[in-house]
C-alpha cells in the first residue's frame, strides 16, 4: 500500500532489550534465564512477521538494540521480508539508561534521514524491555541523569511512541518516566509478581508482533498490552 503522495509507507519499530547481569544470572531451578527467553523470542518474532501478511513484512522496518553498560545495534532497521537472521544477543553487565537513550537518538535520527529518501515515514515505536532499575558503577542512576536524554528521544520529529515493558525489580515510576502516551494513556506495562519472567517475555513478544501488524494494517499506531502485564495509570 502506498501513501497519498505515491510513496511506499515505512513504519519503524525498535525492540530495545536489556541484557544486563540480572537478565542472564543462572536460576536455581534450572529454568531458562530471561536473557535466554528474550533471545529466542526476538528471532521468533521476526520470523513470524516475515511469514505473515506480506504487506506488513514490506512496510514494517524492525531494529533490535541491546543495552547494558554499552549499547549495540544487534539488527539494523530491516524489513522482516529482508531479514535473513537475527544475530544473537550478547550478555552485558550494568543497566545504563543514559547510554541507551543517548544512542537511540543518534540511531533514530540517522534512520529517519535514510528512510525519508524513499518512503513516507510514520512515527517510530520503541519497545523498551527491562527487568531492573538503571545502575552504573556503584550507584543507582538517578532520573536526573538519564531523564533529559529520554526527553530528547521523545521529542524527535516525528515524535516516537515509547512503550515501557518492565518486570523483575524495575519500579513503576521508572517505567512511567520512560514511556510516552497514546490517546491519553501512558504506554507503561508492568509484569505481575505472580507471573514468571518467561511467560511475561512471551507475552511481550506476541504483543509486539500484534502491534506491528495492526499498526501497518490500520495505518496508525496500535499498541497492544502484553498478557501477564498490567498497564500503569
Amino acid at each position: 500500500m502506498r501513501s497519498a503522495n505515491g510513496r511506499p509507507r515505512a513504519f519503524p519499530f525498535y525492540i530495545v532489550c536489556d541484557v544486563s547481569h540480572s537478565m542472564h544470572t543462572a536460576r536455581e531451578d534450572g529454568r531458562p534465564t530471561p536473557f535466554e527467553v528474550l533471545s529466542n523470542c526476538v528471532g521468533e518474532l521476526l520470523f513470524e512477521l516475515e511469514a505473515g501478511d506480506p504487506g506488513v513484512s514490506e512496510a514494517a522496518h524492525v531494529a533490535v538494540v541491546s543495552f547494558s553498560d554499552k549499547v549495540e545495534v544487534v539488527l539494523p532497521l530491516t524489513r522482516p521480508c529482508d531479514a535473513i537472521r537475527v544475530p544473537a544477543l550478547k550478555p552485558g553487565r550494568q543497566t545504563d539508561y543514559l547510554a541507551v537513550f543517548t544512542e537511540l537518538v543518534k540511531i533514530m535520527e540517522k534512520d529517519h534521514r535514510k528512510l525519508s529518501r524513499r518512503f513516507d515515514v510514520r512515527a517510530p515505536v520503541v519497545f523498551f524491555i527491562t527487568d531492573g532499575e538503571p545502575y552504573v558503577g556503584e550507584n543507582h542512576q538517578d532520573v536526573d541523569i538519564w531523564g533529559p536524554a529520554r526527553d530528547r528521544l521523545a521529542n524527535l520529529a516525528p515524535p516516537p511512541y515509547i512503550v515501557a515493558l518492565g518486570f523483575g525489580t524495575v519500579r513503576e515510576e521508572t517505567l512511567r518516566r520512560v514511556a510516552t502516551d497514546l490517546r491519553g494513556e501512558v504506554l507503561a506495562f508492568a509484569g505481575e509478581i505472580a507471573t514468571g519472567a518467561a511467560t511475561v517475555l512471551h507475552g511481550i513478544a506476541q504483543a509486539v508482533s500484534d502491534s506491528i501488524s495492526a499498526s501497518v494494517n490500520r495505518n496508525t499506531a496500535v499498541l497492544r498490552g502484553p498478557s501477564g502485564m498490567r498497564q500503569l495509570r
